[in-house]
């Protein structure tokens, strides 16, 4: 019986390692069922995430090119590819050259014109000659036929804008650089209670339509000209003005820039705080500006600069930046600006300040400009401030 017993025991304890194998594949099923479930759902999560992210991709995106613009080296992939400027030697113009009646090119340059006929002997045909339909009347100076060596016929003279009469006020001009790339915001500008002077880059589209949306709202423009600033990584565009550039180099430059558009007071410079530093290259701008009655505006993006100096010594009028507005994007920093500008126009009796079209500067322009009559100033011109300040330009 013993024996017997021996076979019973051992009988039942293998229905209990059986048992026991089958409980494991249970354990088993219901730790992968799991893991199926915890990774759909990290994968519904992952695929949320992605979705937001492509949404705020695309949002970045759609920013990119107000981004683009608000940085102190505009993108300049904007601007279409520019044809290579032509060789000339001098400033004179055929007779039959299209552009012959555009900005300054009826200022004469005397060493160059001696021996020829004088320019004033073909002043009557263009007295007689309408401007062409896309290029506004200037609002001062005189028509086509006034004598080229006028002074009255400059185009500092012709083109400035209508200034308030300030009487003995303090005279505040606000000078918007960098115009003409950022069109919105360009436009934006424009809407500005006036006058101000916007400066615009000759290498950005439809030009001459902008500008004269400008003068027709009875705002100043000028020539914003790049110079290569002292910094190699910074990019000031094509057309540069560069310090390594010859002479005839720098002529070719300037008279493709000078060529963009029409009704223009002057000058400033965008950058250029090494090509500004250099009075034999900055000569040679004199030059040109002399010979087509343009005003320079130095922006003073370098202490070292010799612009204005240089202006002077040619005689070529001129005046320079008092306040960088927005030199930093900052609400804060903008405000303290905008009130530095009062304090330098209340002691000098006048302030010059340079803007850029921005979200903010543009806001607090908006918000600012309207106050200044109640605090005893007046919003002019640029060229009114060069009246005030240049006895060789009010005698």
């Amino acid at each position: 019986m013993a024996r017997r017993a021996q076979p019973a025991k051992r009988k039942k304890a293998a229905p209990k390692k059986t048992t026991r194998k089958k409980s494991a594949p249970k354990k088993k099923s219901g730790g992968i069922g799991r893991l199926m479930l915890g990774g759909a759902f990290v994968a519904g999560t992952l695929s949320a995430i992605i979705a937001v992210g492509s949404m705020l991709e695309l949002d970045r995106a759609s920013d990119e090119f107000g981004r683009a613009v608000d940085q102190k080296a505009p993108d300049y992939t904007l601007a279409e590819p520019a044809p290579t400027p032509k060789l000339r030697k001098d400033y004179k113009l055929s007779e039959d050259t299209p552009t012959r009646g555009r900005t300054g090119y009826l200022v004469g340059n005397e060493e160059e014109t001696e021996g020829a006929a004088p320019e004033t002997a073909a002043a009557p045909k263009p007295r007689e000659t309408k401007p062409e339909p896309d290029i506004l009347p200037g609002d001062s100076g005189s028509d086509h036929g006034v004598a080229p060596d006028s002074d009255r016929n400059a185009p500092w003279r012709k083109y400035a804008a209508l200034a308030p009469n300030a009487g003995n006020a303090p005279v505040i001009a606000i000078v918007i650089d960098d115009a003409g790339l950022d069109q919105p915001r360009t436009a934006r500008t424009v809407l500005l209670p006036g006058p101000v002077t916007i400066s615009y880059l000759p290498y950005a589209r439809d030009l001459q339509p902008q500008v004269n949306a400008a003068r027709k709202a009875g705002h100043e423009v000028m020539l914003h000209m790049p110079m290569e600033p002292s910094s190699a990584s910074v990019d000031p565009g094509p057309h540069a003005l560069l310090a390594k550039y010859d002479r005839q180099t720098i002529l070719n430059e300037m008279t493709w820039m000078l060529d963009q558009f029409d009704g223009y007071v002057g000058v400033n410079n965008h950058m250029g705080s090494k090509f500004t530093s250099d009075p034999e290259r900055m000569k040679i701008v004199m030059e040109v500006m002399k010979s087509r009655g343009l005003m320079f505006l130095d922006s003073r993006t370098s202490a070292k600069s010799v612009g204005f100096s240089t202006a002077n010594e040619f005689g070529v009028p001129a005046i320079t930046r008092d306040v960088f507005i927005d030199d930093a994007d900052d609400d804060a920093k903008i405000a303290d600006m905008l009130a530095r500008i009062e304090r330098v126009a209340a002691k000098q009796g006048y302030a010059i300040a340079i803007g850029h079209p921005r979200d903010r500067t543009l806001k607090a322009l908006q918000n600012w400009i309207p106050s200044l009559k109640a605090k005893g100033f007046v919003l002019v011109p640029a060229t009114e401030v060069l009246r005030r300040t240049t006895q060789s330009a009010t005698g």
